[in-house]
């Protein structure tokens, strides 16, 4: 990381800066962490500080140092650990569900799935999977 991002004064001169970096766009990193963006802006023009939901989501969502953010000292990127990797892919992955399964439509269609899939034969398990299969 440059040292024009490291040595940012304030919580929100560095998140700018971080993102900036990145590259995202202000709207690309609200819909991330889950703020409005007049909220984000807010924080990046040091309006506010960060609430320990967005703290969370930023952990969650990014690599960025919520060390770093809160104080400037360490790193700007966290250090990976594979098991944070797997935990926070296993949250994305809840999150992307539960928030996919307010569509009414695609909810019933998910339950019809794993309904057909726990009481199904091998021949509809395998049908299932090739199914999805196909769509990645």
């Amino acid at each position: 990381m440059s040292s024009q991002i490291e040595n940012q004064k304030t919580t929100g001169k560095r998140l700018r800066a971080w993102r900036k970096s990145v590259p995202l766009k202000l709207m690309e990193l609200s819909r991330l962490i889950k703020v409005s963006q007049g909220s984000l802006s807010d924080l990046e023009n040091d309006k506010s500080l960060p609430s320990a939901t967005t703290l969370s989501n930023l952990s969650i969502f990014t690599d960025l140092n919520i060390y770093w953010l809160l104080n400037g000292r360490g790193p700007v990127i966290r250090e990976q650990v594979p098991e944070t990797d797997k935990s926070a892919e296993q949250t994305r992955l809840y999150e992307d569900f539960m928030f996919m399964m307010q569509d009414r439509k695609l909810k019933g269609v998910v339950e019809t799935v794993i309904n057909t899939y726990k009481k199904g034969d091998a021949k509809k398990k395998a049908q299932i999977q090739g199914f999805l299969s196909a769509l990645s």
